[in-house]
């Protein structure tokens, strides 16, 4: 039965109070565009794009101001942006390997614009090359790749092709000790779905798909996927199937992403500069075919999370790429400890070289003595180059899987499989196939429904009662005796039951209800809530719930821990609540939702229990029974978000744009006998921004304010959380070193942010390299209008990826926060922060 309250666990660590930083009231006031020019209307923007002598946009060059003594750096797309105030300024463009180059600026009443091409050092670079030349002639005929990378860049501009595509995973144990048979205990939580986590079949761990498409893509990144076959053999969810915008490994460019792989891209060993990076050594020449080979060892002059280590062949005279095989930084991996890339090209009829074979090998272990090794394999087949689009052929559904693509029957796969399966493969796909038609049995759905549906003493007294229907697919839960007691702020431990129902349909559509009762032991007074959820339009990601009930309510159930411990953090309520939440297009979602509380103090009731022995608490706040009706209405766009469409629903991909919302929520005065009369409004930003080898950042900012106070209740005030002691609280939404729970109705502006180096700062230093941490910064801001306070905060720290399963990562940190506000002095202090990584985004919470 879940708990009316969440507890923290905190370390005891001092904090302390220090000299007044008068600087940092200012610096979070230049948070973003959007703040700078609030506080400075006469400063006007400086824009651009930097490139190389081919035209190709160089990321990550330092934009620096001298007059000022600081700067920016351009993005992935050579882009940069700063805002200065009218002056004369010198801007110096500088990135290794190339000339720097110093621009006068002159700043007035107009937005400027500064395009930069920079060229290549060639002092630097022939230092290294002639030194180099001496030793091997590795080294001249990588020069020659690069200098004919123009050719090879971008051969063609747009193709149609056939894609077929093979992954797959094995399991391995090292363990000596003997397998015994044994009963396996499943144990189902009621808040998953059952079908998504069955842990009923223990057979094996080996798991094959094959997939075959019609893939269109123009350059520079338009693609659509429309996939002809796809049939699986066993669970397809921990395979790497990367999507085609995941497999564009170019290379002839200077940065090779590596989306959902690592968290930096690839400095190319083609790269205009990467002799900077890499050490080359000719292994041999051999003539294949027409084509003389060579083949080139390369190798890191420093460890680092953006290079690499391996071959690559290298066609003589025509001077291209024939092949590499190249080996990952294993720190730099977000969920694998070793990965490897082999991409071959092929000469195709058009006398162009493109890739023809990709194949990714991974190794992800569990433990000491257990692994998964997977392979996936990509073949680029019946190639047309230079293919002529119709117009809007392309657009943001990027992939398509029918009905008829997953029905695929064996002869259809034995004519379209371009290379044989192994005989391990082999035998993963016979097994699943057989294990699937005894699944899909009626005699075995009927004999695991009755094994599973068996009451046991275990189930009974701990895991709670779970029955299944498998013709149906859905599963009742019954909460165990264990779980009748729980604890309530409010009055102590209470008795009482919960249930669950799930049901998820064959169209994917999913329906959940609950419920749950409780009597306090202490005042004997009954609580209770039920919950009705249902996704009926997987297409447009459209949800429907209601609940309703009698409960003790949190005032603000997103507070700091210890006040959530607080009895004066709650009242008494019964409710009604519904919402309605749809994609109205792709990308612009609304939610609409109502509720209904009829609010009473928690003063009547005998409170008091251990709790007020540990922590100074108060007595709940006292105030008349009054009702509230509120309605909200919320919308959220993301321009151009990627999607794929699937049979029965809607995958989003994300988009390289922010996500914006707008908010309407009102306190309505005499409908349904309401007593409150209040409006508020709220607009907001966020946005998750991949800077290559500078790492990633995340940022949040939100503007809001009442529009009308005539009756706002203590309940309903706008909060800002209280900063937790010790523990890191989610950086996005929260603040570090606020030291009590703020409230307002007036206007007010909260801006956060998060940056990940991803090793990029202490990459060199090699004694803290070994320690595998990497550093990450940030900080936040908050200005609320009312009381003219102003609140911001600086943190930096150390983190650490620990493993904790085969693809499960803990992310352990230390940070040091210093925070100042127009009210109180400045203060440091030491958090610790935990991050479980999401394993099917691949990514962190922050």
């Amino acid at each position: 039965m879940p708990n009316q309250t969440t507890f923290g666990y905190t370390c005891n660590i001092a904090m302390k109070t220090i000299h007044p930083f008068v600087m940092l009231n200012r610096v979070f006031f230049v948070l973003g565009i959007v703040v700078a020019m609030i506080l400075s209307a006469s400063a006007q923007r400086i824009t651009g794009t930097v490139t190389d002598s081919r035209g190709e946009a160089l990321p990550y060059v330092n934009v620096f101001v001298k007059e000022i003594q600081s700067g920016t750096n351009t993005d992935l797309d050579g882009k940069y942006i700063m805002v200065l105030d009218p002056g004369h300024y010198q801007v110096v463009f500088s990135s290794v390997g190339y000339l720097p180059q110093e621009i006068p600026v002159v700043v007035g009443d107009r937005e400027y614009v500064v395009n930069v091409k920079m060229q290549v050092s060639d002092v630097e670079l022939d230092q290294i090359l002639v030194k180099a030349k001496k030793k091997d002639a590795a080294y001249e005929i990588i020069q020659k790749v690069t200098e004919n990378r123009d050719k090879h860049l971008k051969a063609i501009e747009s193709y149609r092709c056939n894609l077929y595509i093979r992954a797959a995973e094995f399991f391995s144990s090292t363990d000596t000790k003997k397998n015994k048979s044994a009963e396996v205990q499943v144990e189902f939580s009621p808040d998953d779905d059952p079908f998504e986590n069955d842990q009923t079949d223990t057979l094996s761990k080996d798991n094959l798909v094959e997939i075959y498409s019609d893939l269109s893509f123009q350059y520079p990144s338009d693609y659509k996927d429309v996939r002809l076959g796809y049939r699986k053999y066993g669970d397809d969810r921990g395979l790497f199937i990367p999507k085609f915008s995941e497999t564009g490994f170019n290379f002839y460019n200077n940065l090779v992403p590596l989306k959902g792989v690592s968290q930096v891209p690839l400095i190319s060993p083609f790269s205009s500069t990467a002799i900077l990076t890499y050490k080359y050594q000719l292994l041999s020449s051999i003539k294949e075919g027409p084509n003389l080979v060579h083949k080139i060892r390369v190798t890191p002059r420093k460890k680092g999370n953006a290079s690499c280590e391996g071959y690559v062949y290298v066609n003589d005279s025509i001077w291209n790429i024939n092949r590499v095989e190249l080996d990952l930084a294993p720190d730099a991996l977000y969920i694998y400890d070793a990965f490897s890339i082999e991409q071959s090209y092929a000469l195709t009829d058009d006398s162009l070289w493109l890739v023809d074979r990709l194949l990714f090998k991974y190794v992800a272990r569990q433990s000491k003595t257990k692994s998964f090794t997977g392979t996936t394999l990509l073949h680029f087949l019946n190639i047309q180059p230079n293919v002529t689009f119709p117009p809007r052929f392309f657009g943001n559904e990027v992939a398509i899987t029918t009905r008829e693509a997953i029905d695929r029957d064996q002869n259809y796969w034995d004519s379209t499989r371009v290379e044989p399966l192994s005989k391990k493969e082999e035998k993963v796909a016979t097994y699943r196939d057989s294990i699937k038609r005894l699944h899909e049995s009626e005699e075995y759905l009927d004999s695991t429904q009755k094994a599973y549906n068996k009451v046991t003493v275990g189930e009974v007294l701990w895991h709670g009662l779970g029955f299944r229907n498998n013709f149906k697919k859905s599963d009742f839960y019954h909460s165990s005796l264990l779980d009748l007691i729980d604890f309530s702020v409010i009055g102590g431990f209470r008795l009482g039951p919960y249930i669950s129902y799930f049901r998820r349909y064959p169209s994917d559509r999913m329906l959940r209800m609950s419920g749950s009762a409780s009597v306090g032991l202490k005042n004997g007074d009954v609580n209770g809530n039920f919950n009705f959820w249902t996704r009926y339009n997987p297409y447009k990601l459209s949800d429907f719930g209601i609940s309703f009930g009698r409960e003790f309510q949190s005032i603000n159930n997103f507070d700091a821990y210890l006040n959530q411990l607080k009895r004066s953090n709650y009242i008494l309520r019964d409710f009604f609540a519904a919402y309605h939440t749809t994609e109205l297009f792709n990308g612009f979602y609304l939610r609409l939702g109502v509720d209904f509380s009829d609010r009473r103090s928690a003063l009547g009731f005998d409170s008091e229990t251990f709790i007020g022995d540990i922590i100074d608490d108060e007595e709940p706040i006292f105030f008349e029974p009054y009702q509230a009706f509120r309605s909200e209405i919320k919308f959220s766009y993301t321009p151009a978000q990627r999607f794929m469409t699937e049979p029965t629903r809607k995958v989003v991909l994300g988009s390289k744009f922010p996500t914006v919302h707008f908010q309407y929520q009102k306190g309505w005065n005499g409908l349904f006998g309401s007593d409150i009369d209040w409006d508020y409004m709220q607009v907001g930003l966020s946005h998750d921004l991949i800077l290559g080898t500078l790492g990633n950042s995340k940022y949040t900012m939100r503007l809001g304010k009442f529009l009308n106070t005539r009756n706002v209740q203590y309940v309903d005030l706008l909060r800002f959380r209280q900063s937790d002691p010790y523990l890191f609280s989610s950086p996005l939404g929260s603040f570090q070193l606020l030291d009590t729970s703020l409230t307002t109705t007036g206007l007010f502006f909260e801006a956060h942010h998060i940056h990940h180096f991803n090793g990029a700062l202490i990459n060199n230093i090699p004694l803290i390299k070994k320690l595998k941490v990497r550093v990450a910064a940030g900080g936040g801001m908050l200005y609320v209008k009312k009381d003219n306070y102003r609140h911001q905060e600086v943190f930096a720290g150390i983190e650490r990826v620990l493993k904790i399963g085969a693809r499960r990562r803990l992310r352990l940190g230390l940070f040091g926060v210093l925070a100042d506000s127009n009210q109180t002095k400045t203060t440091a202090g030491w958090k610790i922060s935990l991050d479980i990584i999401d394993t099917w985004k691949k990514d962190w919470s922050h």
